[in-house]
């Protein structure tokens, strides 16, 4: 049965001829609300560390334990260089390219994965990008929108609005970098319409994937103290199913799904306390979809 939506892994096979994984590292960098302790209220104190790189800190000794990581559990071949904790574009440009360079030095990398914040790209910074491409690497920047509705990005504090997603968005695709956009689904005051509503955005534009989160709620940030005064309730397995399917109805239908679930850091307490699992939202997704007959962008 042929996928109702354009899966990343699928995506990756087709791109590389093979099963490929990203290798996530922390380069150091930091976030520019946090520096003026502001931080988005859902963020917690990690910034989106992958859990394999423990304590290590240089990129050498990250970049080799991620390698023989998903070597030894998935037999992987083909890796994707992935800066993924916090800013990774918030230092100027000579900077960025010393990082960039010292890592992409230290394996054999397809591509550059760069995670990060609308008000963290320029002109500058994005033709940097834009060299690795002429190098031959695919590149990629993450960009967090997270909502379309600039109320919901004041509440949660994101430190930026829309119209400036928009600009860094067409700022990157001018100098050839592919863009990801990132949405959380269920954030406080919004519905099954605000997540149709920011797929519809994002499909304006040119972004080539999409990176959707179900709404975790973590112990230590602000929106975890907003839920434990009862001012909202972050939704549950079945209702972010629903979110989900209208999102991706509304999807372009060749932005590629890169991501649907999210997982708070382990030992934290959060909300809700039952999450999705990861595998059974693909699978249900798809399930959804076939039995509305419907498919990603189909509206």
């Amino acid at each position: 049965m042929d996928e109702p939506f354009r899966r990343y892994s699928t995506w990756l096979v087709s791109r590389y001829g093979e099963r490929t994984y990203r290798v996530a590292v922390d380069a150091g960098f930091t976030c520019p609300v946090r520096e003026i302790g502001l931080p988005c209220a859902y963020c917690e104190q990690g910034g989106s560390r992958a859990a394999y790189l423990g304590d290590h800190r240089s990129l050498e000794d990250q970049i080799r334990r991620g390698i023989e990581f998903l070597s030894e559990r998935y037999d992987a071949r083909s890796f994707l260089l992935y800066f993924q904790a916090y800013s990774n574009t918030h230092a100027p440009a000579d900077e960025l390219r010393a990082v960039y360079d010292e890592a992409l030095g230290r394996g054999a990398f397809r591509g550059l994965i760069v995670a990060t914040r609308p008000d963290c790209i320029d002109r500058e910074r994005a033709a940097l990008l834009g060299e690795y491409g002429s190098r031959g690497l695919d590149v990629w920047v993450e960009l967090g929108l997270q909502s379309a509705d600039d109320e919901t990005l004041r509440r949660i504090s994101r430190g930026h609005t829309r119209a400036r997603f928009d600009e860094a968005v067409q700022t990157l695709h001018e100098y050839g970098v592919n863009v990801t956009a990132h949405l959380i689904l269920g954030l406080p005051g919004e519905g099954l319409d605000a997540a149709i509503a920011s797929a519809q955005h994002v499909s304006r534009l040119p972004v080539g994937g999409v990176k959707f989160h179900n709404l975790v709620v973590v112990e230590g940030t602000a929106l975890y103290e907003r839920y434990r005064a009862g001012e909202f309730e972050p939704p549950g397995p079945e209702r972010y199913r629903e979110l989900l399917v209208a999102a991706v109805e509304h999807l372009r239908e060749d932005i590629v799904v890169m991501r649907l679930t999210c997982d708070p850091p382990r030992g934290v307490r959060h909300a809700p306390e039952r999450l999705p699992d990861k595998a059974t939202v693909y699978r249900q997704l798809a399930h959804d979809l076939h039995e509305r007959g419907t498919r990603q962008g189909i509206y």
